[in-house]
């Protein structure tokens, strides 16, 4: 096991605001509830809580989120949007495409021909097996969002899974056949979060939504979205799932 080593993450930063303002803890609960607290004190938009090992991690709907000690990368990261509630649900493909971008460049930055792909709206899998999440909280007052908390975590150097994550799980150093350190990948991710979070505020979700739509899994395949059963043909301009039923609607 190594220890996360927050001065080298610093000196890759080549971001403005995001991980200016970090917090690296040996253990905690979940960095979720560390980032929470963190925003309710007050701290800044892009401060970065990241731990070597969650007791609690989670994903989404819940579910718990596998956080093996000194492996794997486990940040969250406060955001202090000027949108309003209504314009924040893309936010989560930006993130997501942030994730797929960095684990592109460094998958096939040489002679890689590794697949990345974005489940929508919030999984990046490498080669058909997941291998990064994204959990998205939004604490607000009246229409304004006071912070939104961006929960991030990267199966980075762990070679092994619990059998019921075995099949459908890889890892950047299953990819790469090496291991990866962990501290240039969080300065890595936290740039193309920045540029990605940046280019949503200014110019809106399409542009987002297009990219994740060129990434995106399951294109062609019948899926199940909440009660309605067909294919899946693509991401909005606004980033919502297109999903023609069986009557061609």
């Amino acid at each position: 096991m190594t220890t996360f080593d927050a001065e080298r993450c610093r000196e890759a930063l080549d971001t403005e605001r995001y991980g200016r303002s970090l917090t690296a803890l040996s253990a905690t609960e979940s960095t979720m509830d560390d980032a929470r607290a963190a925003a309710e004190q007050g701290a800044p938009d892009g401060h970065v809580v990241v731990a070597d090992h969650q007791r609690n991690g989670r994903g989404s709907h819940g579910r718990a989120w596998s956080s093996p000690a000194g492996t794997d990368l486990y940040f969250s990261l406060v955001l202090r949007p000027t949108l309003t509630l209504s314009d924040l649900p893309p936010l989560t493909l930006a993130v997501g495409l942030a994730v797929a971008q960095t684990l592109e460049a460094l998958l096939n930055g040489s002679s890689g021909q590794h697949r990345v792909h974005i489940k929508w709206p919030n999984d990046v899998f490498v080669d058909e097996k997941k291998c990064a999440g994204i959990l998205v909280e939004t604490r607000s007052i009246g229409a304004a969002p006071a912070a939104v908390i961006v929960g991030v975590g990267v199966n980075v150097n762990r070679l092994g899974f619990e059998p019921e994550l075995a099949s459908a799980s890889t890892s950047l150093a299953l990819a790469l056949g090496a291991a990866y350190p962990r501290e240039p990948l969080l300065a890595q991710v936290l740039g193309a979060l920045e540029r990605q979070v940046t280019r949503f505020s200014v110019s809106g979700p399409a542009g987002i939504a297009a990219d994740v739509d060129a990434r995106l899994l399951h294109r062609g395949e019948t899926v199940r979205v909440d009660d309605v059963r067909g294919t899946l043909t693509g991401v909005s301009p606004e980033g919502a799932l297109c999903v023609t039923d069986e009557r061609g609607v």
